[in-house]
């Protein structure tokens, strides 16, 4: 069953919208049930407000995805003039994806860390009053940067592990965020042969592939 939330306002229009407004949907995502219609009542004395009941047809969107869309979407509105924003979910992950943009660089930053900075907020925002979906964790992407820079990471783990192997002496990859670190290591588990160790150097960490030596 998809998202259910009902809403009152001083009519059926006005109570739609406003359920609309809190989800960040358009009309013709939902579909309407009038719980009550508005009265004016005599001389102002028994009016009542239009209560309406509205079910989100997704049914595979949660009222946390919607929320952290509704998010994204008020931060992007004062950082980049042209934007939008495709969402998907699956059971344990959130993902937005920023298309339609000139600003690439601006919202990918250096190694992604604006884009980290980003999920962050989204999550914090979104989570706070979401019950359905609290779980799921925010994941956002620019213009399928992530996936370009996965492959790339994959490629250079390769490349470099053939070489570790071929002249049997530790290389040692650029430094990487968190996450990049991550997509590296998945990469490692492919290869035989090496091994790696995590240097830490300041405020950066880098990944030292070596030759037949193994890491838990």
């Amino acid at each position: 069953m998809g998202i259910v939330l009902e809403k009152e306002g001083k009519t059926v229009s006005d109570a739609t919208m406003s359920a609309c407004e809190e989800l960040g949907i358009s009309r013709s995502e939902i579909d309407v049930e009038v719980l009550q219609k508005s009265s004016k009542g005599v001389l102002g004395i028994g009016s009542r407000n239009a209560k309406v009941r509205i079910t989100v047809k997704d049914e595979n969107l949660s009222e946390k995805g919607l929320k952290s869309k509704k998010a994204l979407e008020a931060i992007l509105g004062h950082l980049v003039p042209t934007y939008s924003i495709g969402i998907r979910e699956n059971p344990d992950r959130i993902k937005l994806d920023i298309r339609d943009t000139n600003d690439k660089g601006l919202l990918i930053g250096k190694r992604g860390e604006m884009i980290k900075a980003l999920e962050y907020i989204v999550g914090k925002i979104s989570g706070r009053s979401s019950e359905d979906g609290r779980e799921k964790r925010i994941s956002i992407d620019v213009d399928g940067y992530k996936r370009r820079r996965e492959d790339k990471i994959s490629r250079l783990v390769k490349d470099t592990a053939k070489k570790v192997r071929k002249i049997q002496k530790p290389i040692s990859l650029e430094p990487m965020s968190a996450s990049e670190r991550r997509m590296a290591y998945i990469a490692l588990k492919r290869e035989g042969g090496v091994g790696y160790e995590t240097k830490v150097e300041r405020d950066e960490k880098r990944i030292i592939i070596t030759p037949h030596q193994s890491r838990g």
